[in-house]
């Protein structure tokens, strides 16, 4: 196209904008999009607002600039509304602003025909259609152009390269002092901390405080930055404080910059703005869940007149598309997650919308109920692993709805009823204390005798007795015992309690007899579950009474129970009271081979209690059997799970001494190479553990709870490590990029990481361990 003489360009087609503070981490990010932009002619990154995608979008420009000799262009679209005039402002940046032509689709392509050049297009969002339209005239006629385009959606045209901008990745709550540098969060926050204070530093005196800063923040960058800001009036605790009451503390920040990214507020309100009615009703409702939402959640919580249900899933994935949601995947589940802020700010959204905020809560509480009512039953189910690996996934939005159930007038009772059935999840995940907390706290709240109140103390005082606080966890099944005369199955579950209350205070006569009583209650009331689970009692019991015709008879009893219907848990935990009677007896290997198998039944179920119990057991037979070093490992192996639980072997008596004295054998090793022994078992996993207490290969999964990836995932995941981009693993294992990024999505779900880097170390891990 011939540009008459009087319309000179007025500066340079390839300014782009400068960096006002210097750009922090993302460097594999950064090498990943240069190598994409080399070989890819349109890339997209999308992501959150706030998570950096300008930013990062300008980084790789200026590093791939030596590849576009005719410059390259950048337009910001931020502030455009009228998407009639985007031709205009592409022609304004290829430097032809104040022209007396009009740009369109036509002339543009005229003029970059024969160009080789790079065409940024930055926040295109809010004009997804008419960018949509623009580029894939280019992609067609200009051969030699490509588009970097940053979106809060795809723009979803043909060769369209979506490169997710994830937030930054944060530390864990436990993360070492010296290993918090590495995260681009912490760096990044240090970093803008030091402009606002001069002289401030990450030290172990602050160090946890940052790291919770950042995790609250959920790493958004934009986040990060808006709270360095606060260390002009507040100290770093104060920061943290106050963000925990008012996640609104960022809504007034920094006056430079665009509008969008001035406050935390205005950053989310853009992304609202270019949602759909229903997306903003539906972005609200999903706001009430806490830690993810499954589709049958959604459906069943979010649905109305206003939104049918059958629209739920087309929502959800248009969220997704937005970046409002993040799409998660793992053991063959679907899950869709709110970062914290967003979530924030769809609650006060659904306020504002005149919503009754608090209907919602109360459906999503009814909701959760039932799936725990549902997990109850499942108790002789082979699907318990199952229904408890469903709760796990769920534990946020438990939690949500018992604090909903604590806050609400009115609601108590319903939450004593829920904290009440989930005892054996509490139980199961090693989360007692956790459980008395719910527990306690709503008997509390429910002074009213009944049903619901029975359970809840037979609950609480179970908890209690676990964790060795024996006063509180009588005082409340004295009371339970003083409700139950009219409700058989309520009454044999207190004596059940009382009875495991005898045996934590080493009264073993008593405590059998309570169990006998307690387990003719049972049979009276056709509870065959709560026959199962004191048949295991009294097997313990008769175990440390070494009578072993008796725990012969309950282990039988306890398999009619159980095995027929394909239940595990008590079944489990009768096998390992019948190994530890087998070793009580010096028979070890009749003892290795039960104890493995209830360990192997404990496995899937992540019985926390049942598996420490059981590598304590494989311990003392090692010890007995002269395998010194593996007694060690395994020794420490389960000190490590006892004290997440906040328990230790000692919890039932008797089992301390048999622990002193395997100690005592182990150590014969000598004092130095038993204490590296023990260290090395107290560094496992769960896992881990398990994987060595019954010398088998560690899931490669590699994280307790998480499906483990396909043999195909982890071959994209060592190629991954390599430095592979998802091209070059297409080209080397010949197959198509698409398949290759749904391939590295699931990697990413199913091991809980959100950038390639963690897999990369994930990968080095296993290949350390043996996994």
């Amino acid at each position: 196209m011939d540009l008459p003489e009087s319309d000179p360009p007025r500066r340079l087609a390839d300014d782009l904008p400068a960096d006002a503070t210097r750009f922090v981490g993302r460097s594999n990010e950064l090498k990943q999009l240069v190598r994409l932009l080399t070989r890819e002619r349109l890339v997209t990154l999308t992501g959150v607002g706030g998570a950096g995608k300008t930013r990062l979008a300008i980084q790789a420009a200026n590093r791939v600039r030596g590849s576009f000799p005719d410059g390259i262009a950048y337009v910001s679209l931020a502030d455009l509304h009228d998407d009639q005039l985007l031709c205009e402002l592409v022609g304004d940046a290829l430097g032809f602003r104040g022209s007396v032509h009009r740009w369109n689709a036509d002339t543009l392509v005229d003029y970059l025909t024969d160009s080789h050049r790079l065409l940024v297009l930055d926040n295109c969002e809010h004009l997804v259609g008419a960018c949509a339209h623009l580029i894939d005239e280019l992609l067609i006629a200009c051969s030699r152009v490509s588009i970097l385009a940053t979106s809060r959606e795809p723009i979803a045209v043909v060769g369209e390269n979506v490169f997710p901008t994830l937030p930054l990745e944060v530390p864990a709550a436990d993360c070492p002092f010296d290993g918090l540098a590495q995260y681009d969060a912490v760096r990044l926050f240090v970093e803008r901390a030091v402009s606002v204070v001069p002289g401030f530093k990450l030290t172990e005196a602050n160090h946890r405080a940052v790291a919770e800063l950042c995790r609250m923040l959920d790493g958004i960058p934009l986040a990060v930055e808006l709270a360095a800001v606060r260390l002009r009036a507040l100290s770093l605790e104060q920061l943290v404080e106050l963000l925990a009451a008012r996640p609104d503390l960022l809504d007034s920040g920094r006056r430079g910059g665009p509008a969008r990214q001035r406050t935390l507020s205005a950053s989310m309100s853009w992304s609202y703005d270019i949602c759909s009615l229903s997306e903003q009703l539906l972005w609200g409702r999903v706001s009430v869940f806490s830690g993810g939402v499954e589709l049958s959640a959604a459906e069943g919580i979010c649905a109305d007149d206003r939104i049918p249900a059958d629209q739920i899933l087309p929502l959800l994935t248009s969220l997704v598309d937005k970046s409002i949601l993040i799409r998660e995947e793992g053991c063959g589940r679907v899950r869709y997650r709110l970062l914290e802020t967003i979530r924030q700010f769809g609650l006060n959204k659904l306020g504002d919308d005149g919503a009754d905020v608090t209907l919602w809560r109360r459906r999503h509480r009814d909701w959760y109920l039932a799936v725990v009512k549902r997990a109850m039953l499942d108790w002789r189910a082979p699907g318990l692993a199952e229904s408890q690996e469903l709760l796990r996934a769920d534990i946020a939005n438990l939690r949500a709805a018992l604090d909903f159930c604590f806050a609400e007038p009115g609601e108590a009772a319903a939450g004593l009823q829920m904290a009440g059935a989930l005892y054996q999840y509490w139980m199961m995940s090693g989360l007692l204390a956790e459980g008395s907390y719910w527990t306690e706290r709503l008997l509390a709240a429910v002074p009213e005798p009944g049903p619901v109140r029975i359970h809840g103390l037979y609950a609480a005082a179970s908890l209690c007795i676990l964790r060795r606080e024996l006063d509180a966890g009588a005082r409340m099944l004295d009371e339970a015992d003083q409700m139950v005369e009219a409700d058989a199955s309520g009454r044999a579950y207190v004596v059940q309690a009382q009875g495991l209350l005898a045996l934590m205070r080493d009264d073993t006569e008593q405590a059998a007899a309570l169990l006998e009583r307690a387990l003719g209650q049972f049979e009276a009331a056709d509870d065959q579950a709560g026959s199962a689970i004191t048949l295991v009692l009294y097997a313990i019991v008769s175990m440390l009474r070494g009578e072993s015709d008796r725990v012969a008879e309950a282990h039988r009893r306890c398999r009619e129970l159980t095995v027929p219907y394909g239940e595990t848990w008590a079944w489990s935990s009768s096998l390992w009271a019948a190994g530890m009677d087998a070793w009580n007896r010096g028979e070890l290997a009749e003892a290795s081979e039960l104890l493995r198998a209830a360990l192997d039944l404990k496995r899937p179920l992540r019985d926390h209690i049942g598996i420490a119990e059981a590598i304590e057991g494989i311990a003392w037979v090692a010890a007995g059997d002269g395998k010194l070093e593996r007694a060690a490992v395994l020794l420490g192996a389960a000190d490590r799970i006892w004290h997440g639980m906040g328990m230790s072997v000692a919890t039932v008596p008797g089992f301390n001494r048999h622990r002193d004295h395997s100690a005592k054998l182990a150590r014969r090793l000598g004092e130095r190479p038993f204490q590296a022994a023990h260290r090395r078992g107290n560094q496992m996993t769960l896992d881990e553990s398990m994987a060595f207490a019954l010398e088998v290969p560690v899931p490669s999964g590699g994280s307790d709870g998480i499906a483990k990836p396909t043999k195909r995932e982890r071959q994209i995941a060592e190629l991954i490590a390599l430095g592979y981009s998802n091209q070059d693993i297409a080209d080397e294992l010949v197959l198509s990029r698409r398949t290759v990024e749904a391939h590295v999505q699931h990697v990413m779900a199913k091991l809980g990481f959100n950038n390639r880097t963690q897999i990369a170390a994930w990968v080095a891990h296993q290949n350390a361990v043996g996994g």
